[in-house]
């Protein structure tokens, strides 16, 4: 989560904690999900008493109605990325590569709500939004892999989407990890599309899809960041996950111009 000590914590038992945390290994690899990193709201919080999340990022929470300011208004950048994609696309259904502008503005509203709240209910509406984004782009390869025709891959998304929910609560019921379920879907995700690469060959080209991966994986390196002793600034305005979320964005930008080009080609055929 946050740096040790670094989530309003002063005097002698921040600096015992700070000690704890450098016996417990390097800052590079520690990321911390454990109850221990999830403070509670601060005092006169309105969010005090509602269940906490299973993670914390590293900025610190205020008192008021946005406890963690730069990772809450930093998810404007999917609004603003969803309203250019709607805007721009020529195809506009639901499972059309225009359909990402109301995904990604939809994660960008749950993910708001996440950061202002730093509840678990919020957390789950987070989820929600990485589960409908998923849904889309898993429906959408199973489509152009011709696996599904767009009736059964729209059902399938709304299965998808709803078994990810109701596995959600299996997971936080049973003490697992929730984070688990977004990891298998992204490699199943990643396994279509390599499919796709190898066998069908449906883009007419590639250079927007590979920018969408460097830009994950830049913001894989913040999010991960984020949560060390070596780059945590809790009370900065730059919030590694604040970047996390402008890099994904960028990525979503990315991810609407790559499908764009699939569907044009496709249309032409």
């Amino acid at each position: 989560m946050g740096a040790a000590g670094g989530l309003g914590e002063k005097g002698p038992s921040a600096y015992l904690n700070k000690r704890r945390l450098r016996r417990a290994g390097p800052a590079f690899v520690r990321v911390r999900h454990g109850p221990a990193r999830r403070p509670p709201a601060p005092a006169g919080s309105p969010w005090s008493g509602w269940a906490l999340p299973d993670i914390k990022h590293c900025e610190a929470n205020v008192a008021g109605w946005i406890a963690a300011p730069a990772n809450t208004w930093s998810n404007l950048a999917y609004v603003a990325v969803g309203l250019w994609i709607m805007r721009r696309a020529s195809r506009r259904g639901a499972l059309a590569a225009g359909g990402l502008g109301p995904v990604s503005i939809f994660v960008g509203a749950t993910s708001f709500v996440f950061h202002m709240s730093y509840t678990f209910a919020g957390q789950v509406l987070d989820y929600a939004g990485m589960f409908v984004l998923l849904g889309w782009a898993i429906s959408r390869a199973l489509l152009r892999d011709g696996r599904l025709d767009e009736p059964g891959a729209a059902r399938f998304w709304g299965g998808f989407v709803a078994a990810s929910l109701a596995g959600l609560a299996v997971f936080r019921a049973a003490g697992w990890g929730i984070q688990t379920i977004v990891l298998v879907e992204t490699l199943a995700l990643a396994a279509l599309e390599l499919r796709l690469i190898a066998v069908r060959r449906d883009a007419p080209s590639y250079g927007s899809f590979w920018l969408m991966q460097g830009l994950l994986a830049a913001a894989y390196a913040c999010w991960h960041l984020d949560h060390t002793d070596a780059f945590c600034r809790p009370d900065s305005l730059l919030q590694g996950h604040a970047v996390w979320h402008f890099l994904t964005a960028g990525a979503f930008a990315a991810a609407w111009r790559f499908h764009e080009a699939v569907d044009a080609k496709r249309a032409a055929a």
